[in-house]
């Protein structure tokens, strides 16, 4: 049951696209709607790669550790507006705790890494529709979130 148990936790994760806010929105209102707690969530892009089988990270793009800081300190900065605007918009109830949580990599292992470590009961993303080859080569970050969650998870389609 989702409504009225205040000890949920619901994984919003956003993106700053208009659909990432969209979903941030109604992602919140269901969290509040429902007693849930909500937990805005970001994923960076990561400029360095683990090489399996050696202790250090590559470097495979032009950008440096100066340039993944700064992406970090954008992507904080971002995350917090979002939160921020929503909870501007709807409020904030007492028994809805909020939270924003920050990291990089791939997004759909990083969803599921704190979806599995933090106790979520619901993930809420948004699905964005690439062309059929596209989703083949880069894989979707919600299929790959249905698929292995730990957790309900819930997707956000617009309205066309």
């Amino acid at each position: 049951m989702i409504g009225g148990n205040i000890f949920m936790k619901v994984l919003i994760a956003v993106d700053f696209s208009p659909i990432g806010r969209e979903v941030a929105r109604s992602g919140y209102e269901m969290a509040q709607s429902g007693g849930m707690d909500a937990v805005f969530f970001h994923c960076a892009p990561q400029a360095s790669r683990f090489l399996e089988g050696y202790d250090i990270k590559a470097f495979i793009s032009p950008l440096s550790k100066n340039d993944q800081q700064q992406i970090m300190d954008n992507a904080k900065k971002n995350l917090h507006k979002v939160m921020e605007e929503v909870i501007l918009e709807f409020g904030k109830h007492n028994h809805t705790n909020v939270e924003e949580h920050l990291t990089q990599g791939d997004a759909s292992e990083e969803i599921l890494k704190y979806a599995k470590n933090n106790s979520v009961n619901l993930i809420y993303l948004g699905y964005k529709s690439y062309s059929a080859i596209a989703e083949l080569l880069i894989g979707s970050t919600a299929a790959k979130v249905v698929r292995y969650a730990p957790c309900s998870v819930l997707i956000y389609r617009p309205e066309k």
